[in-house]
C-alpha cells in the first residue's frame, strides 16, 4: 500500500514547473493531486476537493497573496494541515506563516522530493493525533457529563455508582497477544476500592495490574477510576512515542505516584503491576507495597513469586523509587494476583496458614482460574469483610 492512499493533496503554486514536479512525485506515491495556479483557483478547489493536506506557495506573483489563502482556510478549517513553500531569504514570511498555524515549511527549489513526502506524512500524522485527542476529549466530556448528571443519584443510591465502576473494568475473559486474562472483583460495600485492568502495549507485550486503594466507599472508588484512567493515558502516550524513558511497570508506577500526590486526596494504593512478553514468555513486574505477592503456578507447583525490590504504595511517599524484576515463565504457567481482602476472607489461625491454603488450592486446581474461583467460593455474590479482587493470566 502506498503512503498516499485515500489522501487528497491540493497544490497551489503559480510556477507550472513546480506544480508539475510535485504532482508527478505525489501521484507516484499514491496521492490524488489537485492543482491550482492562483489563490482564487486554490480556494475554489479547496471547497470542492476537501483535501487532506494543502501545499501552498506563500510567495505567489505580486497580484496574489499567499497569506490570504492561509487565513481563509484556517478561518473555515482551523486544524487543516498546510505546508508552505517559500523562497530562500524569506525568513519573515516563514515566521509569519508558522505563527498563523501551518504544519511545516519547505524552501524552494525542492531538490529532494522525499523531504516533501516526509513533511506530508508527518503533517498528516499530527492532524490524526489532534483528531484522536479531540475524540478522547469529547468522550471524557461525555463521561464527565454523565457523572455530573448522576451525582445526585449516587448520593441516594450507591448501586448506580457500583454499576458505573464495574462497567469500567475489562470484560473477562480476554485473549490478548497470546495471553488469556480473567478476573473477579467482589466489593465489600456497593463501591469497591479494588481495581484490575489489562491492555496491550504492543504486538508482543500486555500491561496488567491489580490495585487496592486505602479505605472504602465513594472516595476509594473514585481513586480506582483515576488509576485506570491514568494507566490508560500513559499507555496511549507511550504508544505515541511521547516518552523517552523505557516503558515498564516501574515507570508507570512512578508517574502515577507523582499524580496521586499532586491531587492532595490523602489516598494511597498498593499495586502489583506487570507486563508479559510473548516473544520470550517473560514477566516484568513491580511491587508498590502490595500484599499478598502474586502466585505463580508452573509444572504442578504453586508459589509466591520473588518480591524482588518492593517499594512504597503509590500516593504515599514523595520521590518514591520503584523497581522492575524480570523472570522467565514456563509454557504451562498461570499467574494469580490477589488483593489483601482474600487473606481476611480465608480461614486460618495466622497469615502463614492462610497463604499456604491459597497456594494449596491453586496447586490442587492446577492453576485453572474458574476452578480456583469456585474452590475459594468467589464464583457467587458473597458478603466479605474487605474488597476482594483476583486476576489471572496464562498462555492462551
Amino acid at each position: 500500500m502506498k503512503n498516499g492512499e485515500n489522501s487528497v493533496v491540493l497544490v497551489i503554486d503559480d510556477d507550472e514547473v513546480v506544480r508539475g514536479s510535485i504532482a508527478s512525485y505525489l501521484s507516484n506515491e499514491g496521492y490524488r493531486v489537485v492543482l491550482a495556479a492562483t489563490s482564487e483557483e486554490g480556494i475554489d478547489h479547496f471547497h470542492s476537493s476537501c483535501p487532506s493536506i494543502v501545499i501552498c506557495d506563500i510567495n505567489l506573483s505580486e497580484a496574489e497573496d499567499g497569506f490570504n489563502i492561509l487565513n481563509i482556510i484556517f478561518e473555515e478549517t482551523p486544524n487543516q494541515p498546510i505546508i508552505v513553500l517559500s523562497e530562500a531569504g524569506k525568513t519573515e514570511d516563514v515566521i509569519q506563516a508558522m505563527r498563523i498555524g501551518v504544519s511545516d515549511y519547505l524552501i524552494k527549489p525542492l531538490d529532494d522530493m522525499e523531504i516533501l513526502g516526509i513533511s506530508i506524512d508527518n503533517s498528516l500524522k499530527r492532524v490524526r493525533l489532534v483528531e484522536q485527542n479531540n475524540r478522547y476529549r469529547k468522550n471524557l466530556e461525555e463521561i464527565n457529563k454523565e457523572l455530573e448528571d448522576r451525582l445526585e443519584i449516587f448520593r441516594m443510591d450507591q448501586q448506580a455508582g457500583r454499576h458505573v465502576q464495574m462497567k469500567m473494568l475489562p470484560e473477562p475473559p480476554q485473549d490478548i497477544n497470546d495471553f488469556h486474562f480473567e478476573h473477579r472483583v467482589i466489593p465489600s460495600l456497593y463501591l469497591s476500592g479494588d481495581s484490575v485492568d489489562y491492555q496491550p502495549v504492543s504486538k508482543r507485550k500486555v500491561l496488567f495490574y491489580i490495585g487496592d486503594v486505602s479505605g472504602h466507599g465513594s472516595s476509594s472508588a473514585f481513586i480506582t477510576v483515576l488509576l485506570r484512567f491514568r494507566v490508560a493515558q500513559i499507555r496511549r502516550e507511550y504508544i505515541r512515542c511521547r516518552y523517552s524513558a523505557e516503558f515498564s511497570p516501574a515507570f508507570v508506577l512512578q508517574e502515577i505516584n507523582n499524580d496521586l500526590l499532586d491531587t492532595g486526596l490523602d489516598k494511597h494504593i498498593t499495586v502489583c503491576m506487570a507486563m508479559v512478553d510473548n516473544s520470550d514468555n517473560s514477566l516484568v513486574y513491580s511491587i508498590a507495597g502490595h500484599h499478598p505477592m502474586p502466585v505463580l503456578y508452573e509444572s504442578g507447583k504453586a508459589d509466591f513469586i520473588n518480591p524482588g525490590k518492593s517499594s512504597f504504595p503509590i500516593g504515599l511517599v514523595e520521590d518514591a523509587e520503584y523497581f522492575n524484576t524480570k523472570i522467565n515463565l514456563a509454557d504451562d504457567f498461570s499467574l494469580f494476583m490477589f488483593s489483601d481482602g482474600i487473606l481476611e476472607y480465608l480461614e486460618g489461625n495466622n497469615m502463614a496458614e492462610k497463604e499456604q491454603k491459597l497456594l494449596s488450592i491453586i496447586a490442587e486446581k492446577k492453576g485453572d482460574f474458574r476452578e480456583v474461583k469456585t474452590a475459594l467460593n468467589l464464583h457467587r455474590d458473597i458478603k466479605v469483610p474487605d474488597d476482594i479482587a483476583v486476576l489471572s493470566v496464562k498462555n492462551s
